[in-house]
């Protein structure tokens, strides 16, 4: 045989191969998004197995929207908020090979420590990358290094979070993995970072990931938040809202929604029978929700932004806040890949409780950022009441029956007891300042006396309170609310009463406040789940949980976290006027000179647990009636937005008396008779209206029940 040219014995690309990819390059990029290109193109490991199977949107339909941000030009960061196993991360790791194969573009991607960048690109990135050599391999340019790769379209770098990794690093995509581990000497992540996408061009975006770890509940001022929380306040402040399996009610998980699903398990149980005893509590019905439906559940699930209203029937109003960062908050309820579920994590949970009990608060933390997904709030420093440093306070230039300087509007609240009804009214002013007004008792039965609800509603409602400057006009009650649950007979009585008020014209819907219908007149009921939401409304009053049989309630229903509200009137009571928030007493409150003062005793009948944050009577015996009215009227003030209204430009009803709406002109003599001696105008002095054109109102007189 002949000696071969040298060139015979040198392999040769394939002209083929070469053609098409020269063609390809021409070609604009695959237009899908990340989220149509990972249920086309991801393949995942099986949870019941080693085998391998196609991504599937079903597993966590809560990823699949967060995906389609990252393709969408109207964001150019999206916050993903999460605990451990969640998929968040996944979200990541799809944009990759999203901009590897479909649409190439150089992407960064930081970790917080050196251990877990090689740990996590050794077990996950070259794993994935191997399972993908079918889609990418072709694509796949000289040898990898751990922390580099090359494709054929651009390049991935892995990098530890540093001063020294963050220069001359300017690309169109970046990923920031759990950027609340990251070194805080460093400064704010995004402060870094965004000029590094920036600097790309205009079709650049970062995707921000954490755990909670440096945030503050959600209800903090923004202020106040830091790491991934505080991007998320910036954001579309979206949260996962879905349906429940038994009466059909949309809920969300997240804290800080109109309508909380919750996770309840027996307290004091063993751990095991907590584990197994764990269900999610429908906010709306009562309904109890296996770990098994959660899959269901979450098929029926959507995305809810700020800006967007959610009701019971699942029906979005509203635009979603157009903002340049998209942001969706991932709890560990809402997870699949949770191990043993809602159960798993109510014993997890209780356990890390009772470790805190004996002073662990550190693993608590732990559990609540790392597996539920929430910020950490450490137990409240809440001192308990004293009854005499209290009754200290009672200022002798306030009387009872009368709205002194300052008050902006006035809510009451009913206690419904075996043979009596109790009200108190409480005024509010700037910076959640407040008074006690009027505290007032009525002989009744109201487990069986409609009559007796009737007037407890008219007395509370038709109240115009003269003001303190002698004007003769007079505060009427903003909000009223009454309480629902007692002796038996008491819920029955209650809603029919409200009905009746609702048929009269005596009830109206005064718009929203967070999503909440906010009423003029509600019924109330005290939730005592461990983590119910400090305040929501919900119509529950159907005859049955089956929505499909049954209408909508018709009665609304303001459900409370005792607890909560509890707290929040030992905060206030710490305070002494001036300061914000401290609420003042008129000195009749004392019912004289000499102890016992019943009404600052039933003010402190309670205790807090330091641990538990659970309230309970210091003696069985004792009564608390006040302290629950005095909760009950800030609950309705929530309900009206107190906490939100900006007072440099309230609502007409929280303006200065000059142009308040719920002032009114009194009946000259009726208001001269309530006003004290000193602070009384002559009736010569009163304004014409006083006399003339006064509105024909009860007035309730101030009494104390000694």
């Amino acid at each position: 045989m002949p000696p071969q040219p040298d060139a015979a014995r040198f392999a040769y690309a394939d002209a083929g191969r070469i053609l098409s990819e020269t063609f390809d390059a021409f070609l604009p990029p695959n237009r899908m998004s990340v989220a149509d290109h990972a249920a086309q193109h991801r393949w995942v490991k099986s949870p019941v197995g080693a085998h391998l199977e196609r991504w599937s949107h079903d597993t966590a339909p809560y990823l699949t929207e967060p995906m389609h941000w990252l393709s969408d030009d109207q964001y150019d960061t999206v916050a993903i908020v999460g605990p451990g196993a969640c998929g968040k991360t996944m979200i990541a790791e799809n944009w990759l090979l999203y901009s590897v194969e479909s649409d190439p573009a150089d992407l960064l991607w930081y970790l917080n420590t050196d251990a877990a960048l090689e740990a996590y690109v050794k077990a996950r990135i070259d794993t994935m990358l191997d399972q993908h050599d079918p889609l990418i391999g072709h694509l796949r340019q000289g040898r990898d290094a751990l922390a580099f790769k090359r494709f054929r379209g651009g390049r991935a770098e892995f990098l530890t979070f540093t001063s020294s990794s963050l220069v001359n690093k300017h690309v169109a995509r970046i990923v920031a993995d759990e950027i609340d581990n990251y070194d805080a000497a460093l400064g704010d992540p995004m402060m870094l970072l965004n000029p590094r996408r920036q600097a790309a061009g205009a079709d650049s975006k970062l995707l921000v990931i954490s755990h909670p770890d440096r945030g503050a509940p959600v209800d903090a001022p923004r202020s106040k938040q830091r790491g991934i929380m505080g991007v998320y306040a910036d954001s579309t402040r979206c949260t996962w809202w879905w349906q429940c399996p038994h009466c059909g009610t949309y809920s969300s998980p997240h804290p800080g929604t109109s309508r909380r699903m919750v996770l309840d398990w027996p307290k004091d149980a063993p751990l095991d029978e907590v584990q197994e005893r764990a269900r999610l509590v429908c906010p709306v019905y009562g309904c109890l929700i296996e770990d098994g439906q959660r899959y269901a559940m979450n098929r029926t699930g959507r995305w809810v932004g700020d800006g967007e209203t959610i009701d019971e029937d699942g029906r979005v109003t509203g635009e979603r806040r157009r903002v340049k960062t998209a942001g969706a908050w991932i709890l560990g309820v809402m997870s699949p890949f949770t191990r043993d579920g809602i159960g798993g994590i109510a014993r997890g949970l209780a356990q890390a409780e009772r470790a805190a009990e004996l002073g662990d608060v550190e693993g608590l933390r732990q559990f609540v950022v790392k597996t539920c997904g929430e910020p950490f709030a450490p137990p409240a420093k809440v001192g308990n009441i004293d009854a005499a440093v209290l009754a200290e306070r009672a200022d002798k230039t306030l009387s009872l029956g009368v709205v002194p300087d300052g008050v902006r509007f006035l809510t009451a609240w009913a206690d419904a007891q075996g043979s009596r009804f109790e009200w108190l009214v409480r005024g509010w002013g700037e910076g959640g300042a407040s008074w006690v007004i009027d505290r007032q008792m009525m002989p009744a039965e109201p487990g069986t006396n409609p009559e007796a609800w009737d007037d407890l509603i008219e007395r509370m409602q038709d109240a115009v309170y003269p003001l303190a400057d002698g004007s003769g006009r007079g505060m009427r009650v903003r909000g009223v609310g009454f309480d629902s649950q007692g002796v038996p007979g008491v819920t029955e009585q209650a809603y029919a009463a409200w009905l009746r008020c609702r048929r009269a014209g005596r009830t109206q819907k005064l718009g929203l406040t967070e999503g909440r219908d906010v009423w003029n007149l509600v019924p109330t009921r005290g939730v005592a789940t461990r983590y119910a939401p400090r305040i929501q409304l919900v119509y529950p009053n159907t005859q049955r949980k089956d929505r499909k049989a049954a209408a909508r309630g018709q009665v609304p229903q303001l459900q409370f976290n005792p607890n909560m509200g509890k707290d929040a009137l030992a905060a206030q009571l710490a305070q002494e006027a001036p300061a914000a928030g401290a609420v003042s007493f008129p000195y009749e409150l004392r019912g004289g000179d000499e102890p016992p003062f019943e009404f600052f005793e039933q003010l402190a009948a309670e205790q807090r647990d330091p641990v538990s944050g659970a309230w309970s009577k210091r003696e069985a015996h004792s009564r608390n009636e006040v302290m629950d009215m005095m909760v009950g009227c800030e609950v309705v003030a929530r309900l009206h937005g107190l906490h939100r209204i900006d007072w440099e430009r309230p609502p007409a009803w929280a303006q200065p008396w000059e142009t308040n709406s719920m002032i009114a002109v009194m009946e000259a003599e009726v208001a001269l008779a309530a006003v004290p001696a000193d602070l009384r105008a002559t009736p010569a002095m009163l304004p014409v209206a006083a006399r003339s054109l006064a509105p024909r109102r009860r007035v309730i007189p101030s009494s104390y029940m000694g």
